[in-house]
């Protein structure tokens, strides 16, 4: 009876240390398990603030188009103001201009007719001077265009970017999610 009994409890014995080896290999395999979800975890940890370094630059490129473009509008409307006055100057020119032609044609020497062609001269390279502002606001309008586009640009970098990192946020909750069941 006694070697019953201790057959039996080697027995039981013998099975529980299979269970425990069992135990103990299920133990490392989810332990490996963990140790590849944490390094996991961590790349989405270093990919997300990437990603958040990354859309702050460009808030803040975006920030500093905002400034170029105001500037460059405050820029625009004092030149065609200018123009404005310029043209209506150039108008009361164009009047003058008729005035004097009249009088040149009225008058009899030739050197009061060059004095005159001296001033329409004055008066022509003042007007080319009215048209080159002119030419100085198609340039402002044609910069602000191109930073226009710029700003468009890195707002779709960053639209981009804010998508990567929330599809990155989403693939880790749900990996977190399938790795409880």
């Amino acid at each position: 009876m006694l070697d019953l009994a201790y057959s039996q409890l080697l027995d039981t014995n013998q099975e529980l240390r299979n269970e425990l080896r069992d135990e103990i290999s299920i133990n490392k395999s989810y332990e490996k398990k963990i140790r590849s979800l944490v390094k996991e975890l961590e790349q989405c940890y270093r990919t997300i603030s990437l990603q958040d370094n990354t859309i702050i630059v460009h808030e803040k490129v975006i920030e500093k188009f905002k400034s170029e473009i105001s500037d460059l509008q405050k820029q625009l409307r004092i030149l065609q103001r200018d123009k404005k006055f310029k043209d209506e100057v150039g108008s009361i020119q164009d009047g003058r201009i008729i005035e004097l032609e009249n009088k040149v044609g009225n008058m009899a020497t030739t050197n009061l007719i060059a004095n005159v062609n001296r001033g329409l001269e004055r008066i022509e390279n003042h007007i080319r001077g009215l048209r080159d502002s002119r030419n100085q606001n198609l340039r402002l309008q044609r910069l602000l265009d191109e930073s226009r586009v710029r700003v468009e640009r890195t707002v779709r970098e960053r639209d981009n970017a804010q998508g990567e990192r929330d599809l990155a946020m989403l693939a880790y909750n749900n990996e977190r999610q399938e790795s409880r069941r």
